[in-house]
């Protein structure tokens, strides 16, 4: 099909990951390979600057700057949820610009938009093409292997609980517990990401207890005694999620990490920490996975390769592994109507309930996601940020 010459515009909509702006690194980068393409503007501020026509020149920016939206965090058009869409004012002013293609940068809200705009531009049979590239921390879209976003966030998570862990086994006493809550959290897939920091195959490294679902207090006071006798310590990692086995849930009263430090107390006469992590994503940017970096790049690419050499529109970029024994994956997409609102469950399989433990399934799917370090740019000792002009 016949290249569209006319102008990208890109959007950041929901919650930033590590990645959000590394997708958008590459979207400017590699599309000023194609000579189809006239101009890439952004929209600091969503859909609301999109409708005033409040655009900033992307493709004019310093490559330095250009460069430096690696390891920057948040979101350098400053994401936001978009919940009035306006389809025929937004329309207009794509097509007053002349904006041919359309990249939406998001989470899982992000995909109403990017309906509703592709499925107008075709009645109103206006020539554009829409592409969404989701970045998600908590991996829960559907027909995709992993969300970009969920690697860097994972390293984030185990970096930082080895970190804590090796600093307070410093200073404990013989028989110590450690209960280490994820505030805010009740995403299974993140939760289980601290169990990560745990790189041996024996028993002994911490952390050695997950709480994730189906909480028992006979299960949790044997697996926890075990763990004293055999390590002389036990690390129990948690987020605030947590189902009872049973009718009444006691957890109700106290906060779950309070629940479970107030069973430890009475079954334990030892040394009891609690540790809450809070604003645990600020900081995620500074901890990518190379993976992460790799495979945000290749979505890029096969977006722009799909709605500019392809003449395809109306699809969502997912990441499918390849057959083999050494990890690697590969780009490819789905159409808008097929993208369930069903969230991707983590599988109960992976969740070895008797042990509170997670099953070598997991570390097998989410090791090779961490895989890999990312040297960003720095100045006069600090990090040196882009932004946008």
């Amino acid at each position: 099909m016949e290249e569209l010459r006319g102008s990208i515009l890109i959007l950041q909509i929901g919650k930033p990951t590590a990645v959000t702006n590394v997708v958008l690194a590459a979207l400017i980068k590699r599309a000023l390979n194609f000579d189809c393409v006239e101009e890439i503007y952004g929209c600091v501020g969503g859909i609301s600057k999109l409708l005033n026509e409040q655009f900033v020149d992307l493709a004019g920016q310093q490559q330095k700057n250009i460069a430096n939206l690696i390891g920057t965090p948040g979101a350098a058009l400053k994401s936001i949820h978009c919940d009035n869409t306006e389809v025929v004012k937004i329309i207009e002013v794509l097509q007053k610009n002349n904006i041919r293609y359309l990249f939406v940068i998001g989470d899982e809200s992000s995909i109403g938009v990017c309906k509703e705009i592709n499925r107008f531009a075709q009645e109103s049979r206006y020539e554009m093409r829409v592409m969404f590239i989701p970045t998600s921390d908590h991996n829960r879209l559907q027909l995709t292997d992993h969300c970009l976003g969920y690697g860097s966030m994972a390293k984030h998570l185990a970096v930082m609980t080895k970190s804590i862990i090796t600093n307070i086994q410093s200073t404990q006493t013989s028989g110590a517990i450690t209960i280490l809550e994820l505030k805010g959290c009740d995403d299974e897939w993140l939760i289980s990401s601290l169990a990560l920091a745990r790189l041996r195959k024996d028993n002994t490294d911490a952390p050695h207890l997950l709480i994730l679902s189906n909480f028992d207090e006979g299960t949790f006071v044997k697996n926890v005694h075990q763990t004293i006798r055999n390590v002389g310590n036990c690390v129990i990692v948690l987020g605030d999620k947590l189902i009872h086995s049973k009718k009444e849930n006691p957890a109700t009263q106290y906060g779950i990490a309070e629940y479970i430090k107030f069973i430890s107390k009475a079954n334990f006469d030892v040394q009891i920490d609690l540790i809450s992590l809070h604003d645990w994503e600020l900081t995620a940017c500074m901890t990518l996975s190379e993976i992460d970096v790799i495979e945000s790049e290749l979505c890029v690419q096969k977006a722009l390769d799909l709605s500019i050499s392809g003449g395809i529109s109306g699809k969502m970029i997912t990441l499918l592994r390849t057959d083999g024994n050494k990890y690697s994956a590969e780009a490819n997409c789905v159409d808008f109507e097929n993208i369930s609102d069903r969230k991707k469950e983590f599988p109960e399989s992976w969740y070895i309930y008797e042990n509170m433990a997670l099953d070598v399934s997991f570390f097998k799917y989410a090791m090779p996601l961490i895989a890999g370090e990312v040297k960003c740019a720095y100045e006069s000792g600090l990090p040196s940020f882009a932004r946008l002009k």
